[in-house]
């Protein structure tokens, strides 16, 4: 009896044996396979919905397999940093919703929309900070020595990593500091920059620099106009069909008050999506750069006229509505005659 019981115990063991190394062995595959085919798959979609859903529905299982393998510290930057646009977009539509109801008076829906807005302002910060946390363990701490970056996808890393960090702070500050994200992560980001060349990735690196020494008080390094940088970044990277630097200066002109700057960035965006079609390679940047941009115009429309961007309206401002006349006039009259194109 105790001969087989000692037999049942190692067969028992062996068997637990084979499933850590059978769950081992499917955690480096999925690891890899979100790597070198979900990632690149995704990235030439431009279904940036489909892409946050993805996300939002794999990360926790890819980040599982850490608990019997090594860390997919660089599947879980791609897939966190995706989850995190949900809630951003959750957060955005909560704001339109405040806009909206603040503007017509009623005043509780107002609040409560900014109470939903603030959470998912705290949700995506915390994404994001977990994809920027991933980006740390795999290439190490942003600001040091530059990472050795092997292949094409490392450097695509490193630079999604690098704006989940920067994308932290944002969304923190939005919730009020509710995810208690640092605050010395843009400053490690603006030199983790200095590793990516700025030519190949769209002027992007050079558009994270200046964008976060206009944030940070005494950033600037003496000589440097950082609306210029961010400018000429802006053009090289529609020139190529990438409107994400663009979509940086929008963003950081946004936040410095610079409401004319806001309308040429704006008017820039759409003049480059009616002349150049999206980067191939890289169509979700492209089109979560749009899709940062139409935001901003939403805001714009929802603040003046009530509603948001009308569709091929993008990159046209609105006008006061005029007085009714008793034409039966409808939702558009306020637009101009210019042509239109499609939303980013």
């Amino acid at each position: 009896m105790r001969h087989m019981t000692v037999c049942v115990l190692a067969a028992a063991a062996s068997l637990a044996g084979c499933k850590s190394t059978m769950y081992g062995m499917t955690g480096d595959t999925m690891a890899g396979f979100t790597v070198d085919h979900a990632m690149p798959y995704l990235m030439e979609s431009d279904d940036a919905d489909m892409a946050c859903q993805t996300g939002a529905a794999m990360g926790a299982f890819v980040a599982s397999f850490g608990r019997v393998t090594d860390a997919p510290d660089k599947a879980s930057l791609g897939t966190l940093l995706s989850a995190a646009t949900c809630a951003e977009a959750l957060g955005w539509e909560a704001e339109l919703r405040g806009l909206r109801a603040l503007r017509d008076g009623r005043s509780a829906e107002g609040n409560d929309a900014r109470i939903a807005e603030k959470r998912a302002h705290e949700r995506a910060a915390k994404r994001y900070f977990a994809s920027y946390a991933r980006l740390v363990a795999a290439y190490g701490e942003p600001g040091g020595k530059c990472p050795e970056l092997e292949e094409k996808s490392d450097e695509l890393l490193y630079l999604i990593g690098l704006l989940a960090g920067v994308n932290a702070v944002t969304h923190d500050r939005q919730a009020a500091g509710a995810a208690e994200v640092p605050l010395d992560v843009p400053r490690k980001v603006e030199r983790g920059a200095t590793c990516l060349d700025d030519g190949e990735w769209f002027g992007v690196p050079s558009a994270i620099r200046a964008a976060v020494w206009l944030s940070v008080p005494g950033a600037t390094p003496e000589g440097s106009d950082p609306w210029a940088i961010l400018d000429a970044a802006a053009k090289a990277g529609e020139a190529k069909g990438m409107r994400l630097a663009r979509a940086i200066q929008v963003q950081a002109a946004l936040a410095q008050g610079r409401d004319d700057l806001v309308k040429q960035g704006l008017s820039a965006h759409a003049a480059s999506l009616a002349a150049t079609p999206a980067a191939e390679k890289y169509r979700l940047l492209d089109r979560n750069a749009g899709l940062l941009n139409l935001h901003v115009s939403d805001v714009v429309w929802t603040r003046e006229v009530g509603h948001r961007t009308p569709q091929g309206s993008f990159g046209q401002l609105p006008e006061k509505p005029a007085a009714d006349d008793g034409g039966g006039g409808g939702l558009l009259d306020e637009l101009t005659d210019e042509p239109k194109q499609e939303n980013p």
